[in-house]
């Protein structure tokens, strides 16, 4: 879906180097976590994704597409919601969202169904500077949604928001992607929440990507623990004492009725993952998801040393 290569950006006449031979690729179908410290390159990366900036040289391909010389098709099947939008504080939310439909061709009945799915129904006939900063960023993915987008670029979505709003923000972003089936990219320095929805990672640090892969993959490479999270239609108790009895599990938590969480030994986690296909086989697991309870682990492996994040 995305691919850079040998990406250089600097700013000031040079003086500024913002992304140093930046390479990575980001397949279709994932939710993608690019992460790193403020100011390691995030948002001049997402910036040159959609042609907003100019390399000054390598190559960047958006599902084909050159950015900067295909501008037009790329912003066609691409959604994006800056770090700090500003939107006109009087005008009413459905309104706002009608006029930007319009100038992009988009049917009003579109714009009523995007209100619903971003949960902005309540607030639809009120002035958008009445909005809490949870439900600006609500309207900003809304907006971002209009064209239907093949891939949805997020800078920072949960910057400035309380842990609450955070996470709701982040679990409507994991529910529009599985919904709408595109590739997300959501940039963040905040790693322990990531992690609860993202299947891919991108690793920046001062400009260079040290590091990219599917989390299970990128766990796998550094002898991190894999999470994962199933759904199920059998009993909770049970068959989390059957997965305790293989030698990868080394850990389960109950969630409520229906989900479970597996701490797994990436190394021997084959294992389990041919017993959950049995188990998913015999209609007891509905569906599971990768994640992993070390994200932030993952990225100071990868850039070598013991740097936090956030």
């Amino acid at each position: 879906m995305i691919e850079f290569s040998e990406v250089y950006k600097t700013y000031r006449n040079g003086k500024i180097v913002a992304l140093r031979g930046v390479s990575f690729r980001v397949p279709k179908g994932v939710l993608a976590g690019f992460l790193g410290p403020n100011g390691s390159g995030k948002t001049t990366s997402l910036k040159l994704m959609v042609g907003l900036l100019r390399r000054d040289r390598g190559r960047i391909l958006v599902r084909g597409f050159d950015p900067e010389k295909e501008s037009r098709e790329v912003r066609s099947i691409t959604g994006f919601l800056p770090e700090k939008p500003v939107y006109p504080s009087g005008i009413r939310v459905d309104l706002f969202l009608y006029h930007i439909a319009k100038l992009r061709g988009v049917p009003w009945s579109d714009v009523r169904r995007i209100i619903r799915l971003v949960g902005l129904e309540k607030y639809a006939d009120k002035p958008i500077g009445g909005l809490s900063r949870g439900y600006l960023q609500r309207l900003g993915l809304a907006q971002a949604l209009l064209s239907q987008p093949e891939l949805l670029l997020l800078d920072e979505p949960t910057a400035n928001l309380d842990p609450l709003a955070r996470l709701e923000i982040l679990e409507l972003i994991d529910t529009l992607k599985k919904d709408l089936g595109a590739t997300v990219i959501i940039s963040s320095h905040i790693l322990p929440e990531l992690q609860l929805v993202i299947d891919y990672a991108i690793f920046i640090d001062n400009g260079i990507v040290v590091d990219y892969g599917r989390l299970d993959e990128l766990a796998t490479k550094y002898g991190a623990m894999t999470v994962y999270k199933l759904s199920l239609a059998g009993d909770p108790r049970s068959i989390a004492r059957d997965l305790l009895s293989l030698h990868s599990v080394k850990g389960v938590i109950i969630r409520g009725d229906t989900m479970l969480e597996v701490h797994v030994d990436t190394n021997t986690g084959r294992e389990f993952l041919d017993y959950i296909e049995d188990l998913r086989r015999s209609g007891l697991v509905l569906d599971y998801n990768v994640q992993t309870s070390y994200l932030d682990q993952l990225y100071r492996k990868a850039v070598g040393g013991e740097r936090a994040v956030a």
